[in-house]
């Protein structure tokens, strides 16, 4: 199939880090993986929070990488990022945007949508950011009810990211349910990997743009992957949106 370049904005792919990639053996294997699906740049995003303050130790991995795909002929380059534990406000939060823009991937808990969730995001926005929601389609408090989803993002202008292997059915029935509830109601304006390994959360996305397809049309679909990630990794204002540009990465 040929790909239009696409733009991961989640994904644990610096090895040995957090929960995700184990070793640079596995980091490799994924970026080739996100490459053969079409994927050419992925922010290296990694879990933040109070026991990481300083998210610039990871810039010279992302060199490091970034060299080695290019030793390998891997066409795909890093840029960095973070995924902020909702909460977290460091007073060099700049550090943790993607890619040194002003968007900043935030995740609530896996268990519930706290009660504050709105005043958390309108604090990042009141610092300057540009709140992105993680995955809110596997969130209980969201499945049980999408409204308040909804209701967060008119209150806070708060963008939504959901996992392209959610739509496409990995994580089971309810939550596949949930993220396509969501897009029926276009309410989602990325899809990403969320990936952490190479073998079952991987950095595919294929799957859930053909089962996004299905639901939103393929252009539709290929616009949460391609246009509206780059917006985020280049700093672009929303309401603009960014055209591809083959020579960005």
């Amino acid at each position: 199939m040929q790909h239009t370049r696409w733009t991961d904005i989640h994904c644990h792919i610096l090895p040995g880090v957090d929960d995700g990639s184990d070793d640079m053996d596995e980091t490799m294997i994924m970026a080739a993986q996100a490459e053969k699906e079409g994927t050419s740049c992925i922010a290296a995003t990694f879990h933040a929070g109070v026991d990481l303050l300083d998210a610039r130790l990871y810039r010279p991995l992302i060199d490091d990488l970034n060299r080695r795909f290019q030793e390998k002929g891997i066409g795909v380059t890093l840029v960095p990022g973070a995924e902020v534990v909702a909460g977290f406000m460091p007073d060099n939060l700049a550090d943790f945007a993607i890619n040194g823009s002003r968007y900043l991937l935030v995740e609530f808990p896996s268990s519930h949508l706290p009660r504050v969730a709105v005043p958390i995001l309108r604090a990042y926005r009141d610092r300057g950011f540009h709140p992105i929601i993680a995955h809110p389609e596997r969130n209980p408090s969201i499945i049980r009810d999408p409204n308040r989803l909804f209701e967060m993002v008119e209150e806070t202008g708060s963008l939504v990211q959901v996992t392209a292997d959610s739509v496409a059915g990995t994580f089971g029935r309810e939550i596949a349910s949930c993220a396509r509830y969501l897009l029926k109601k276009r309410a989602v304006d990325i899809m990403a990997s969320d990936a952490h390994d190479h073998d079952y959360r991987t950095p595919g996305m294929e799957a859930g743009v053909k089962a996004a397809s299905k639901i939103i049309g393929r252009e539709n679909a290929l616009r949460l992957v391609r246009e509206n990630p780059l917006a985020v990794v280049t700093d672009c204002p929303w309401e603009t949106r960014a055209p591809v540009d083959a020579q960005a990465f």
